[in-house]
């Protein structure tokens, strides 16, 4: 090895050194401070001029969604994904990963989402079924199966899942899973930011779960039971 390749070597070293030592969690993502867990609704697809197109939403008036029990059934409640910290080089190799924790209630999260189901035209009430000749309503049992965000490359990623239970007057109950991916940048590695990507996940996973209401309260069926995983 030449001196300057050597020169160059130790420079590389160093420069390792340095990165190993700095303290991993310094971008507030730590046990001791912790993702809020509070559901804040993206804007209106009219106003996302930089993300991806969304389709508008809207359901007939008149449908009331009751939703007497929401659960989180997550296995592991504790965390809410993982970032990647990677090496600054050609390669970015994997420094190190760090656990995502949720503070806050998911429950609670939850709920929220699906009260702001509202903008789309559905009338959203967690109660029970009152006694009621009207037709046009649904009652449904949400469960929170997954809510899991991760850091890829420049971009923050999540999966949200839900579960609706649907109870139908004379009518067998009906069971559906519903899915939201979410995507953004990552910009700072900050609580905000995987905060809002999990939002988006759960939004598409609501999105899902109001079609799907719309469509019973209009007397449509849905397909039979989806057996839990």
């Amino acid at each position: 090895m030449t001196p300057r390749h050597a020169s160059r070597a130790a420079a590389a070293l160093g420069a390792f050194s340095v990165l190993l030592a700095a303290p991993v969690a310094s971008h507030a993502l730590t046990e001791t401070e912790p993702l809020p867990m509070v559901y804040e609704p993206a804007p209106e697809p009219a106003e996302r001029p930089n993300s991806t197109p969304v389709a508008p939403l809207r359901v007939a008036s008149g449908c009331t969604l009751y939703l007497p029990k929401i659960d989180d059934v997550r296995p592991h409640k504790a965390s809410v994904g993982n970032l990647t910290v990677m090496m600054p080089t050609l390669h970015a190799t994997p420094l190190a990963v760090q656990s995502i924790q949720g503070g806050g209630d998911a429950s609670a999260w939850t709920r929220g989402a699906l009260q702001s189901a509202s903008r789309y035209g559905l009338r959203v009430a967690t109660a029970a079924l009152p006694a009621s000749g009207n037709a046009r309503q649904v009652t449904a049992d949400v469960a929170l199966r997954l809510a899991h965000s991760w850091s890829a490359g420049l971009n923050l990623v999540s999966h949200v899942v839900l579960q609706a239970t649907y109870r139908m007057p004379g009518t067998e109950a009906v069971v559906r899973q519903y899915h939201g991916m979410g995507t953004r940048t990552n910009w700072a590695n900050g609580n905000g930011e995987f905060m809002s990507v999990l939002n988006l996940g759960m939004e598409e996973a609501v999105r899902g779960m109001v079609s799907d209401t719309a469509a019973l309260c209009d007397g449509k069926p849905l397909p039979a039971r989806v057996a839990a995983p």
